[in-house]
C-alpha cells in the first residue's frame, strides 16, 4: 500500500527519481523504516515522513501517510544522528542525549515501559550516564554506542529460532502483562571472551542492527602492558595484550617423528610500534603472538634518541604508546585516548589512606567523607589502568639498594620498612615488588636444636633415614615471600610492609631484601635483613623511686642486634597518660639493653597540687550550723574534709606503688606484648641502722663485773662505749618507716673507712650488701636495773606486739691482710635501696666498727 515513504506521489517507482519535496532540507543522513523515513538534514534537524499509524513521524498523533517531509521542531537538541525501526524512531543530539517516539510494543524506545509515544520523549536513563554516540534501530530492539565504545539495548532481547536461552534473566514489572524476554531501560552488554567470565576489553567502532539481531564491529585494542615499566638500555621481554588476534592452540602430537605443526600464529609478521611524543621516540621492533591476545617483544634501547636522554637524567619517567600491526605495517592498532599525567602517578604512589576510619562528627560530614574517599579511589584505579595500557620507560638505578629502615621486623610481620634507592619522583608502582629472601642455615651448632628443624624433623620421620645425607641437607628449604610495595612520598625510595613468616623455624634463616621495579627483574645488590621472635622475660629491677630515673636492663629471650632500641612504656588508663617512648641502649660488650625509666616528679607534684585544692574546695564547702538546728550534716562534712586531707598529705600524690607496662622495640614501630610491669615505689623514709644479732653461731660474751669497782653514791657512773661493733656476717637492719615495697634487688650500702690511732679516718671502699624485706616486732627499750630496796614491780600485761618493715643484710668481710698495718675498720655513711640503683641515707650516726676476718679464717676459706 501507499504509504509516501518514498516522499513522492506515485505509488510504486521502480527507478531512482528526484524528489522535490525532500531536497531542499538539504539532508546529510537518512534511515528507513518499514513504513516511514526519519531524515537529518544540513542544520542538524529532523524531518520525517511516510507512515504514522504508531505516531513513528513524531508528530504528536496519529495521521494518515504523507509523502511531505515534516521537521520535528519539539527536539530541543542539534540532532547527530537518526535511525528508524519498524515503527519506531530514534534520533541521538549532538550532546550525546538519545530521543524515542513510536510504537513501545517491547519497550523498545528504552522509557521504562510499553506505552506508545506520539512525540519525541527523551530516554533520561541515560542522562549523566552514557553519552551515546550513535544508535541502531532494529524491529523491536534498540542498540546504542556510547562514548565508551560500549553497547547498550532495550526491547526485545535477540536470539536465535532455535537457541535454548531462557528470559528468565530479563526485569519484569510486576503486576503487568509485559513481553518476556524484554528491557524497559537501555541496559549495558557485555562482549564475549576467549575465557570464561573474562572480561572484554574490545572497543566497539560500528553497529549494525536487522529485524532478528545485531552485528558490532571492534578495533583491535592494546589494553595491557606487562610489565609496563623497561629501562632505556632496553633488554626487558614485555608482553602485550592486544584484542582480536588470531591464534590457533597446537594439537597433540601422535608420535616423535610427527613434524612440527605450521600455526597460524606463526605466518603472522608481528610488528611492534613503540611512539612517544614528547620528548620523541619512534622505533619499530619485531614481536611474536604467544597466547590468546598476547604478543611478546623485547624492548630496544633508546638511552640515544631523545626521549632516552630525557629519561636518563634520572628525574622523570615517559610513557610510551605501544601499537601493533600483523600485516607488516600496513595497518596498526589505535592509540590509547589518554595516558596518566604526572599528578594522576602521584595519586597510585602510595595505598590511599582511609579517611572513613577517622570520628564523624555527624552523618552528614561522615558521608562526605566516604563519598570523597571513594572517588580518591576510583580516580586512582583509573589512573593506574590507564597507566597498565603504555609503556614506561625509565633510568634503572645500576647501584641498587643502599641501605635498608629500619633493618629488622618481628616474625609476624607489620613492619613499613624504607629501602633507600635513586629513583625517579614519578614512575608507575603497580610492579613495584620486594622480596624477602630466606636461606637456610646448614648447621646451628646445637644438635638439640637442630633436630627440631623443618628438614630434620621430616628426614627423622622417614624409615631407615640416611644420616649422610642428612649431615648435608639445610636445616629448612628456601623460601622467598615477594610483596607489594610503593614509592616513597620524600623521593627516597621504596616502600612495604613486610609479611609474616613462621615463628618455629625463624631461627633456622638467614634473611635478604631484594626490590624489582617491574615484578621480573630484581636489583643486582641485595641487602641483609633481620627478623626476630622477641620476648622480655623480666626486668632488673623491676621498681624504682618516684623522684629519681632508674637504669633497668631488660632479660630478652629472642634478641637480635639491630639500629634501633626503644622501649614504651604503658601507664594505667585511670590516669589518662599517654604512653611514653624512651630510647633502649646496646651494651656490645656484655650484650645487655638497658633504659633509664623517666623521674615522675612533675607528675608527683601536679597530683599533689590538685589533691590540695580539692581540699581546699571541700574544706570551704563546710558551713557552721544555724542556731537551733540539730547539727544537720555539718559533722559529715567535716568528716570529708578530713579524708580529703589525709589523702592530700600523701607526698607521692597518690602514686605511690604506680605499676607501668614495658615493651620493648627493636625497630621503633613493632613492640612486644608480653605485658611485664615496673613499680613506682612511694618515697622512702629510713631510720638509723641497727646491728640486730651477731653471725649464726657467735655467741657475744657480756662484760663481767668489776668487784673492786667503788659502789654507792660516790662511785663513778660507767659509760658506755662510744662504737658499735659488728663482726663479718652480722645482721644488720634499718627501719623503713615509708615506702617499703616487695623487692628482690635490695641492697645496703655503707662506705668502708680505716683509723690508724688518732689519725683522720682514711676511705677504704664502698660496699653494697644484699638485703631483704623482713616484718620484724618493735624492738622494746633496754629496762633500767632493778632496784633491790623496791617492791617488786606487777607481772607486765599482755599486749599486741608493733611491727616495722626492716631492710636487713648481713655485714661484709674484709682480710685482715688488706688492711693497713695497726688500722681499724669502720662502717659509715649508709644508705638504702629498693632497686640497687636509687639509695637514699640514713640518719648519721657512729660509725660502726668491723672485725676483718681473722688470718686463721681466711687460711680455712681459702
Amino acid at each position: 500500500a501507499f504509504q509516501g515513504e518514498t516522499g513522492l506521489f506515485s505509488a510504486v517507482e521502480a527507478v531512482p527519481r528526484f524528489a522535490p519535496a525532500v531536497t531542499p532540507f538539504r539532508v546529510t543522513e537518512i534511515s528507513c523504516g518499514h513504513g516511514h523515513v526519519l531524515a537529518r538534514t544540513e542544520g542538524q534537524q529532523v524531518i520525517s515522513w511516510g507512515e504514522n499509524t504508531c505516531g513513528q513521524l513524531g508528530l504528536g498523533q496519529k495521521c494518515k501517510p504523507t509523502y511531505k517531509p515534516q521537521v520535528l521542531d519539539s527536539i530541543p537538541s542539534q540532532i547527530g544522528m537518526v535511525s528508524a525501526g519498524w515503527a519506531h524512531s530514534v534520533a541521538v543530539g549532538t550532546d550525546g542525549r538519545v530521543y524515542t517516539w513510536g510504537l513501545n510494543s517491547h519497550g523498545q524506545l528504552g522509557l521504562g515501559d510499553t506505552a506508545t509515544r506520539m512525540a519525541p520523549h527523551l530516554v533520561h536513563e541515560l542522562v549523566n550516564v552514557h553519552q551515546v554516540e550513535s544508535v541502531q534501530a532494529a524491529k523491536t530492539f534498540t542498540v546504542f554506542r556510547t562514548s565508551a565504545k560500549r553497547a547498550l539495548l532495550c526491547g526485545q532481547v535477540p536470539c536465535s529460532p532455535n537457541s535454548q536461552v531462557s528470559h528468565e534473566f530479563v526485569p519484569r514489572r510486576p503486576g503487568e502483562k509485559d513481553p518476556t524476554g524484554c528491557l524497559l531501560s537501555p541496559v549495558a552488554l557485555n562482549i564475549a571472551t576467549s575465557t570464561p567470565l573474562g572480561k572484554s576489553y574490545s572497543e566497539l567502532s560500528d553497529i549494525a542492527a536487522f529485524d532478528k539481531g545485531a552485528l558490532a564491529f571492534a578495533t583491535s585494542t592494546v589494553h595491557r602492558v606487562e610489565p609496563n615499566l623497561a629501562p632505556s638500555h632496553g633488554g626487558t621481554v614485555v608482553r602485550a595484550f592486544v584484542t582480536g588476534l588470531p591464534f590457533e592452540r597446537p594439537r597433540r602430537k601422535k608420535s616423535a617423528n610427527e613434524t612440527a605443526e605450521v600455526l597460524i600464529q606463526d605466518t603472522i609478521p608481528v610488528m611492534v610500534r613503540l611512539k612517544g611524543t614528547a620528548p620523541n621516540l619512534d622505533v619499530v621492533v619485531p614481536g611474536k603472538i604467544v597466547d590468546v591476545d598476547t604478543v611478546e617483544f623485547i624492548t630496544p634501547d633508546v638511552a640515544q634518541s631523545p626521549l632516552g636522554c630525557v629519561v636518563e637524567q634520572g628525574t622523570t619517567t615517559a610513557a610510551v604508546q605501544l601499537r601493533i600491526s600483523i600485516d607488516g605495517g600496513f595497518t596498526w592498532t589505535p592509540d590509547r585516548t589518554s595516558a596518566p599525567t604526572a599528578a594522576d602517578l602521584d595519586m597510585t604512589a602510595r595505598p590511599m589512606e582511609k579517611t572513613s576510619a577517622k570520628k564523624k562528627s555527624n552523618m552528614q560530614t561522615g558521608l562526605k567523607h566516604f563519598k570523597g574517599e571513594f572517588e580518591a579511589t576510583r580516580h586512582a584505579q583509573k589512573c593506574a589502568d590507564l597507566g597498565s595500557m603504555v609503556l614506561w620507560i625509565t633510568r634503572w638505578p645500576s647501584d641498587g639498594l643502599a641501605h635498608v629502615e629500619p633493618c629488622a621486623t618481628p616474625v609476624g610481620g607489620g613492619t613499613e620498612i624504607l629501602l633507600h634507592c635513586n629513583l625517579p619522583s614519578r614512575m608507575p608502582t603497580e610492579r613495584l615488588t620486594v622480596k624477602f629472601v630466606c636461606t637456610p642455615l646448614l648447621s646451628w651448632g646445637d644438635p638439640a636444636l637442630e633436630a627440631t628443624a623443618p628438614l630434620r624433623r621430616e628426614v627423622n620421620d622417614m624409615i631407615l633415614p640416611n644420616h649422610d645425607m642428612l649431615a648435608t641437607m639445610p636445616l629448612a628449604m628456601p623460601l622467598e615471600v615477594p610483596v607489594c610495595g610503593w614509592l616513597d612520598l620524600g623521593g627516597r625510595g621504596v616502600r612495604c610492609i613486610t609479611p609474616p613468616l613462621d615463628a618455629e623455624s625463624v631461627k633456622f634463616y638467614t634473611y635478604s631484601i631484594e626490590l624489582s621495579l617491574d615484578g621480573r627483574a630484581f636489583l643486582p645488590r641485595a641487602l641483609p635483613f633481620a627478623v626476630f621472635d622477641l620476648k622480655v622475660k623480666g626486668l632488673e629491677p623491676n621498681l624504682g623511686p618516684l623522684n629519681d630515673g632508674t637504669e633497668v636492663f631488660i632479660r630478652t629471650d629472642g634478641f637480635v642486634q639491630t639500629d634501633i632500641q626503644r622501649v614504651r612504656l604503658d601507664f594505667p588508663k585511670d590516669l589518662g597518660w599517654p604512653s611514653k617512648l624512651v630510647p633502649a641502649a646496646y651494651d656490645h660488650t656484655t650484650g645487655d639493653v638497658s633504659f633509664v625509666m623517666p623521674d615522675l616528679s612533675a607528675e608527683v607534684r601536679q597530683r599533689a597540687d590538685e589533691d590540695r585544692a580539692m581540699v581546699a574546695a571541700l574544706a570551704s564547702q563546710v558551713v557552721e550550723p544555724e542556731v537551733g538546728a540539730d547539727g544537720g550534716d555539718a559533722p559529715a562534712a567535716a568528716a570529708d574534709a578530713e579524708v580529703a586531707a589525709a589523702t592530700a598529705a600523701d607526698p607521692d600524690g597518690g602514686l605511690g606503688g604506680l605499676e607501668v607496662f614495658v615493651e620493648l622495640s627493636l625497630n621503633g614501630q613493632n613492640f612486644t606484648e608480653d605485658r611485664i610491669h615496673f613499680t613506682y615505689h612511694s618515697q622512702l623514709v629510713a631510720g638509723a641502722l641497727e646491728v640486730m644479732a651477731p653471725p649464726e653461731g657467735v655467741v657475744i660474751e657480756q662484760p663481767k663485773e668489776d668487784p673492786k669497782a667503788k659502789k654507792g653514791k660516790g662511785a663513778a657512773v660507767e659509760e658506755p662505749p662510744a662504737v658499735v661493733q659488728a663482726m663479718a656476717g652480722s645482721k644488720l637492719g634499718a627501719e623503713l618507716r615509708a615506702g617499703a615495697a616487695e623487692t628482690a634487688f635490695a641492697a645496703i650500702r655503707a662506705e668502708l673507712v680505716t683509723k690508724v690511732g688518732d689519725e683522720e679516718p682514711q676511705p677504704f671502699k664502698v660496699v653494697d650488701m644484699p638485703a631483704t624485706l623482713e616484718l620484724l616486732p618493735v624492738r622494746a627499750p633496754t629496762p633500767p636495773p632493778p632496784d633491790p630496796k623496791a617492791p617488786a614491780p606487777p607481772p607486765p600485761v599482755a599486749e599486741d606486739q608493733q611491727m616495722r618493715d626492716m631492710l636487713v643484710a648481713f655485714a661484709p668481710g674484709v682480710r685482715f691482710e688488706d688492711l693497713p698495718e695497726g688500722a681499724a675498720l669502720f662502717m659509715r655513711a649508709f644508705q638504702v635501696s629498693l632497686n640497687g640503683k636509687c639509695f637514699v641515707a640514713c640518719p648519721e650516726l657512729p660509725p660502726v666498727k668491723l672485725e676483718p676476718l681473722p688470718k686463721e679464717a681466711v687460711a680455712q676459706e681459702g
